[in-house]
């Protein structure tokens, strides 16, 4: 809304695919309803991404970068924290549903990686605890490295559309960077 350039790069089966960045509310609306239509499948190679994702900045600017951050955890903070140090702008945007950070089930269930296809039963009373502890000291080591790493960083969840959940975020962004405020 304010006349800023944006693109939108995404990573599906291990193909990037990139829209330039353009202004105005028609190239927004189209990269909101592109986001839209993301799917979860496939790894994306964090590193290789990022990289090209800054490189593709002609000059010092802002990188949202949003993924549930779960692939090559060490590699993927390095990748981000160069972009940085390269003197861009970067959010880290952590995507995960409600259901995978609270696991809120009883009894036996099915749990399918979306990603690799795996499937396992297990008892969900019996892993929920230690379940939502290594949940929780993943997240936690994710806000804690990117903030340390001079990242934004924020918390998404899935149960939330994602051009809402974006505006949202940049809505406080602003404010927060607003003197005053």
């Amino acid at each position: 809304e304010q006349g800023h350039a944006v693109g939108l790069m995404t990573m599906t089966h291990g193909g990037l695919s990139y829209v330039p960045a353009r202004g105005g509310r028609p190239h927004l609306r189209a990269l909101l309803a592109r986001l839209d239509r993301i799917l979860p499948v496939g790894e994306w190679d964090a590193a290789r991404t990022i990289a090209r994702g800054a490189q593709l900045l002609p000059r010092r600017g802002v990188m949202i970068v949003i993924s549930d951050f779960y692939d090559a955890e060490d590699e993927t903070r390095r990748a981000l924290r160069r972009v940085v140090q390269r003197g861009h702008d970067l959010a880290m945007l952590q995507l995960l549903s409600p259901t995978e950070i609270a696991l809120p089930f009883t009894g036996q269930i099915e749990l399918e990686d979306v990603e690799s296809h795996a499937r396992q039963i297990v008892d969900a009373s019996e892993i929920a605890s230690e379940y939502q502890r290594t949940v929780g000291d993943f997240l936690d080591r994710c806000r804690t490295h990117a903030l340390r790493d001079g990242l934004d960083y924020a918390l998404m969840t899935t149960d939330m559309a994602p051009a809402q959940a974006l505006r949202d975020y940049l809505l406080r962004r602003r404010r927060r960077d607003t003197p005053g405020h």
